[in-house]
């Protein structure tokens, strides 16, 4: 786990060229947070209703335990599309945390040359 301090640049040396707009960490965010809301919907509505009985495949489809393959294949689904879900959250989650961090640089950029501005005049 970290310490909760973000630097993505680690110890890279300023002016690498390297620029990151956070509005655009904002806006794949919010189409992280929008797949993960489709796969929630996905293993909760649209799997719901797949559940099969011993009255769907008869005799021999019960034998065959086509009903317990077939209902413990569809819960084995549901619990992958909720872990994938939690990853797809926590990845928008540290997507947000580096806007926050750059939001944050791009604002003392500006104090800075703000003050260098007011120090040349």
């Amino acid at each position: 786990m970290t310490n909760g301090n973000f630097n993505p640049l680690g110890n890279a040396a300023a002016g690498s060229r390297f620029e990151v707009y956070p509005e655009a960490l904002r806006a794949a965010t919010d189409d992280i947070y929008a797949a993960r809301d489709k796969v929630v919907k996905f293993g909760i509505e649209d799997l719901a209703p797949m559940v099969l009985r011993n009255d769907d495949v008869g005799m021999l489809g019960v034998k065959a335990g086509v009903v317990t393959s077939f209902n413990d294949a569809i819960s084995q689904i549901r619990d992958k599309t909720g872990n994938g879900a939690v990853q797809l959250e926590r990845f928008a989650e540290a997507l947000d945390k580096a806007a926050d961090y750059y939001e944050t640089q791009d604002e003392e950029d500006f104090k800075q040359l703000r003050a260098k501005e007011e120090g040349v005049n």
